[in-house]
């Protein structure tokens, strides 16, 4: 076992609040594609402005008839991978006490995380600009490829059109959930980030205010812009990382009885 991990785990131990923060990377194993501009996504084979807000208010129909050239690229199956697993295994053992990400896959819910702040949202939902109904985003997607472009609400009497419930690039976080990530991370003895460049605001603001009276952790396979934060910078992939840290915390940990009881779920976008 890396001697890195092994101190992590015993400050883990230690600390009386975690807040972990992911990123693009968690999840890239599972096939989910990412489109650069926000902080959460990345994808080659697509431009993201072509997802933008602005392009979503001036071509909607436009924006959907793309969307569904973006939707050939995911894995229909895809499962949460080793790095969801390991952080739902965390909050199990009441060493997390919650999870922020950046990703829109839901598969950090899918893991079995219960406290969970999703800060651009779920793009396994849509809205209607006007009323608010949700449907499943396959459902309007299926809408879309049979002539319907802009899918429309379906709410009796609604004249609006659906809009994928994830923050475009160019959008604002919605206020409750960069609030409520703001509280956690501020209130946590240590901000664990996993697989996140950290250079897109307001997100990369967080690790800034949690090392001001926490203790910061970067683990991830790339440097980020505030790796000269972080009293620890664990390089690697999470994937075979933080199974690594469950491990290791499993052996260090009271047990569970004696940490309380499991706290409520939440699951804030």
């Amino acid at each position: 076992m890396d001697e890195q991990v092994g101190t992590l785990a015993e400050t883990l131990v230690e600390a009386d609040g975690v807040t972990v923060l992911t990123g693009a990377d968690v999840g890239a194993t599972s096939g989910v594609p990412t489109l650069g501009g926000d902080g959460s996504a990345r994808c080659d084979e697509l431009d993201p402005k072509m997802f933008g807000i602005d392009r979503f208010e001036t071509d909607p129909a436009g924006f959907w008839e793309d969307g569904l050239e973006l939707d050939a690229l995911y894995d229909d199956s895809a499962d949460p991978a080793d790095a969801h697993r390991a952080l739902a295994r965390l909050e199990e053992l009441d060493v997390v006490d919650a999870v922020l990400t950046e990703n829109t896959d839901g598969l950090h819910a899918d893991a079995g995380t219960r406290r969970l702040v999703e800060l651009h949202g779920d793009a396994s939902q849509s809205a209607c600009v006007e009323c608010g109904r949700s449907v499943p985003t396959a459902d309007a997607l299926d809408r879309v490829r049979s002539g319907e472009s802009p899918p429309h609400c379906s709410e009796p009497g609604c004249h609006g059109h659906l809009k994928p419930d994830a923050v475009l690039n160019g959008e604002d976080l919605s206020e409750s959930a960069y609030g409520a990530a703001r509280r956690m991370a501020w209130e946590s003895d240590v901000l664990l980030v996993v697989g996140s460049s950290l250079s897109v605001e307001p997100v990369a603001t967080l690790p800034e205010e949690a090392a001001e009276r926490g203790t910061l952790v970067i683990l991830g396979e790339e440097r980020t812009e505030k790796d000269h934060l972080a009293e620890y910078v664990v390089r690697g992939d999470a994937d075979e990382l933080l199974p690594e840290l469950v491990e290791a915390m499993q052996g260090r940990m009271p047990r569970r009885e004696d940490r309380g009881q499991a706290r409520e779920a939440t699951r804030v976008r």
